[in-house]
């Protein structure tokens, strides 16, 4: 049932009163540069940012600034988050605020009162430990203190009731209207236009065979042209999304917190987020707003395009479980009363992450939307970031996380499976952030040809950009993917097998997994034998066309006017010169009109490029491609095409037993492509390794997969090949150094700083080259290095990397060498004087990892000391013990 509250409100609580009108004009333009469309907290965050930076900027509200969720919000803000780029947002919320009031005039109604994160076990306590790690690198303060601690700083906790928590007094709390009337203020007084009272009735695009370019706003009052538009409808977000013809993965859910009646005890306590039972704090005056996140919140369709200040009757059967948590927690709740509650509709998604930037398919068209109830801690810095984007092209930060292209169009559409993963991730927003959790919801959405076969050879399987991949393989049984089950709730009856659920949970743990012993033994196989890794979901694109030559010259860093079937390694960067994805590609011969081998007319390039950025990378070719107007296609073929690594001393053997095409080094060197067959099946095989081994990638059709992997795994158990899975790739991987983009290699690293700088080609013009010279000829200010421990203390990221005693990075990557035998990572580091990054520096110093807030000595690379001298990549093994006396003397610091 919906209530109206406004007026009611008004009597009980002056922060939640609604911005006041503050229309600037009440004509409407009829253009701007860019127009906004939602005056919520992201929309008048975006407002102020862009019209700080000169932009004609339109804000439309169909009712009331704040009208829509905004105004009810908790607004809580906090500092500490299990990821880099989310505290650095953060520190741009908190930096933000500081300074709107000063520059307003006005209270944005921001209090620093602190906050306290409750630790009820062992491995919450070890999560905040990495939390305040890492946010000592951004000079965060926090402490980690007993319970009894606890309890003198907020009175009102029962300290028997947890064990540990963890302090950080720079947390703070949102007034949301306040904020609102204070950025709408000043975007006015830096020129930006407020239209309230003002809906949106559709959005003009132009049309062609592929991209579509926003032209203008139509609302009931008239039409602005304009070439951008910004989505920052909330809930409604989807409806305005339909209007340039495209679908996006929101949902709405109802989310409720209650305040209680006057608790003078409460007046001057820090916030608290107790994670383990799901609850939250907020204090306010002397009362407590108390909210949390629930395992069956009420989803709701759709909500009412008039719903404007209003809120739902809170169902006390879903909330309850958070007031009987909240007894236990402060045993005053038990005795005072609840003076009101609030439940209103908030949009949330798949992977509990806003959805944000321009849509790859409309130009022009940027989402700021799904803020998934952090809007106000969120919305000053990803309006910061999204200004520099539609201002520069490329936002500071890297933003793929929060990016719509980390979502492709059939995840998009797909409203299932979008409820099924919002309902989970919204069920899971407090668990702990273990390295290796997978969600249950929306599995199976997509499976390449290979997958119950790697199921039946006991593939446990993650899912990545919704296709299913092994992860690592058990023996002797297998652990089926069921589908979701709901935990039990809405009616579902939960699944009476949970062989997959089992596997999860052995492996949610800040430990070493307890399937070590299995990953070690395929990691092993690939340095010392043969392994057989799928890796399917790659992505894998042709480029086309008569410009298909220019395209690539201008798209890729590397020099591609190489011999057909060269396998060149390269990056495509964004005009900053930042790493938007790093890919292999291919000349083409003329084919023989198979799909591995098509017919194309002029020059063509077969493109593989990760996975998990697949969509990103694609959207970023085409864009290009349109932007410069060059007559070249990227087609994509990722489903159509299997891909079986074979890798290690054995791979060539293996392989040359299933084709008679000769494989020696003499008709295929390392670096290279051909056509070959098996079994009369069509196949295209690189000479190339993810893992610096001697080994093959075989691109085959999926007509003949399970043909072709039958015969692998035939012949491979003359070998003892062993079946391996991304677990022990992407440990094989870091340990040779290699890169993994968005993760030590992203959007806001130069591939001079990541040692790269070997992709980038002197000659020609390519995007970002001008920044890849100027690094190249002054030197960088931050470098990727490589890292081991000499203690064996599992590595995951986020851990601080100190040099004499001052943090100098932190670590982007960590994992397990099985090879090396040690814990090893990949991350950047700076030189405190802010000096330029030298190998001198680097060579002198005593190196150390904090880990939990225990510091670790460290032996700090260039980097890999795997293998330098690159024998194993050119099947040379008989000199390893050799290489490796000289791997162990080329440690830096011990």
């Amino acid at each position: 049932m919906l209530r109206v509250t406004r007026e009611v409100w008004r009597k009980h609580n002056r922060r939640l009163l609604p911005v006041s009108c503050y229309s600037t004009t009440s004509d409407l333009p009829s253009e701007a540069d860019v127009v906004i469309i939602g005056g919520g907290s992201i929309g008048c965050n975006t407002f102020y940012q862009l019209a700080k930076k000169g932009v004609k900027t339109v804000l439309l509200e169909r009712n009331k600034i704040t009208s829509g969720t905004t105004w009810h919000t908790g607004g809580l803000v906090w500092r500490l988050r299990p990821s880099d780029i989310d505290i650095q947002l953060l520190t741009s919320t908190t930096e933000q605020l500081q300074a709107l009031e000063q520059e307003t005039g006005l209270n944005p109604g921001y209090v620093q009162d602190g906050g306290l994160f409750i630790s009820r076990t062992e491995e919450r306590l070890k999560e905040y430990k990495r939390l305040k790690t890492l946010g000592s690198y951004f000079g965060i303060q926090s402490e980690i203190i007993s319970s009894d601690e606890a309890a003198k700083i907020h009175p009102l906790l029962n300290p028997k009731n947890f064990n540990d928590a963890l302090y950080s007094p720079s947390d703070g709390c949102l007034d949301p209207s306040m904020l609102c009337a204070a950025l709408t203020k000043g975007a006015r007084n830096h020129g930006g236009k407020l239209v309230e009272d003002c809906s949106v009735t559709g959005i003009l695009v132009e049309k062609d065979s592929e991209f579509r370019k926003v032209e203008g706003v139509v609302t009931k009052s008239g039409t602005i042209r304009t070439k951008a538009v910004v989505n920052a409808t909330g809930v409604w977000s989807r409806e305005i999304a339909r209007m340039v013809g495209v679908e996006i993965p929101l949902v709405p859910i109802k989310h409720a917190y209650v305040i209680t009646e006057s608790i003078p005890q409460a007046k001057g306590t820090p916030n608290i987020r107790d994670h383990d039972a799901s609850i939250y704090y907020r204090t306010q005056g002397d009362t407590l707003y108390v909210g949390g996140y629930e395992i069956n919140p009420e989803i709701i369709k759709d909500v009412q395009a008039d719903f404007a200040f209003g809120l739902y009757e809170l169902d006390l059967d879903i909330f309850g479980i958070h007031l009987k948590e909240a007894n236990g927690l402060t045993p005053i709740m038990e005795k005072i009363g609840i003076k009101s509650n609030i439940c209103g509709p908030e949009s949330f998604t798949p992977d509990h992450r806003p959805l944000i930037g321009e849509d790859p398919r409309v130009f022009g068209f940027y989402h700021a939307c799904g803020l998934n109830s952090a809007g106000m801690m969120f919305g000053p810095g990803i309006a910061k970031e999204l200004a520099s984007l539609i201002v520069h092209g490329s936002s500071d930060l890297p933003m793929f996380v929060f990016d719509i292209a980390r979502f492709t169009p059939g995840m998009q559409k797909n409203r299932p499976w979008a409820t099924e993963r919002s309902q989970e991730a919204y069920a899971k927003n407090y668990s702990i952030v273990f390295p290796y959790d997978q969600p249950l919801a929306g599995r199976n959405f997509k499976i390449d040809a290979f997958h119950e076969a790697c199921v039946a050879r006991g593939a446990v399987m993650e899912q990545a950009q919704g296709w299913e991949r092994p992860a690592y393989y058990i023996k002797n049984k297998t652990a089926p993917v069921r589908d979701y089950d709901w935990y039990g709730e809405y009616g579902y009856v939960r699944n009476s097998d949970k062989r997959y659920e089992e596997e999860l949970e052995r492996e949610l743990t800040f430990d070493f997994s307890k399937q070590t012993d299995l990953i070690r033994e395929e990691a092993l196989s690939a340095r010392t034998n043969v392994a057989l890794f799928n890796i399917s979901y790659f992505a894998k694109m042709y480029l086309t066309g008569p410009d298909a030559q220019k395209a690539a010259e201008w798209i890729f860093t590397a020099n591609t006017d190489r011999p057909a079937e060269k396998i060149i390694y390269s990056c495509a960067l964004n005009k900053a010169g930042g790493t938007e994805s790093d890919l292999t590609i291919i000349g083409l011969n003329q084919g023989v009109g198979t799909l591995v081998g098509p017919i194309i007319k002029g020059k063509g390039y077969y493109i593989v490029a990760g996975g998990a950025s697949g969509y990103h990378t694609k959207m970023h070719l085409r864009r290009e491609i349109k932007r410069h107007g060059l007559s070249a296609t990227i087609t994509d073929v990722t489903e159509r095409l299997g891909i079986l690594s074979i890798q290690g001393p054995k791979s060539r053997e293996l392989l040359q037993s299933l084709t008679d095409h000769p494989l020696i080094d003499e008709k295929l060197p390392f670096g290279m492509s051909t056509l070959i067959k098996i079994e009369g099946h069509s196949c295209r095989v690189f000479r190339l390794s993810f893992i610096g081994e001697l080994g093959y990638e075989v691109h085959i059709p999926r007509a003949s997969c399970i043909s072709v992997y039958n015969k692998v795994e035939q012949a491979g158990r003359r070998f003892d090949m062993r079946h391996a899975g991304y677990r022990a790739l992407y440990s094989l991987s870091c340990e040779k150094g290699y890169h993994l983009w968005n993760v030590d290699l992203r959007s806001d690293d130069n591939p001079v700083e990541a040692s790269l700088g070997m992709t980038c080609r002197k000659n020609g013009m390519y995007l970002g080259k001008e920044a890849v010279d100027r690094l190249k000829k002054e030197g960088v200010k931050k470098l990727r290095v490589f890292v081991t421990l000499n203690d064996q203390i599992p590595l995951w990221g986020n851990e601080t990397i100190w040099r004499n005693d001052q943090i100098i990075g932190f670590l982007r990557r960590g994992d397990y060498g099985y090879f090396l035998k040690s814990s090893i990572g990949l991350g950047y580091v700076k030189n405190p004087s802010n000096e330029n990054v030298t190998k001198e520096f680097l060579t002198t110093g005593k190196y150390e990892v904090e880990v939990m807030g225990k510091r670790y000595p460290a032996n700090v690379h260039l980097e890999s000391p795997f293998d330098p001298t690159n024998q194993r990549l050119a099947g040379y093994y008989e000199h390893q013990l050799r290489e490796q006396e000289r791997v162990e003397d080329s440690y830096y610091y011990n």
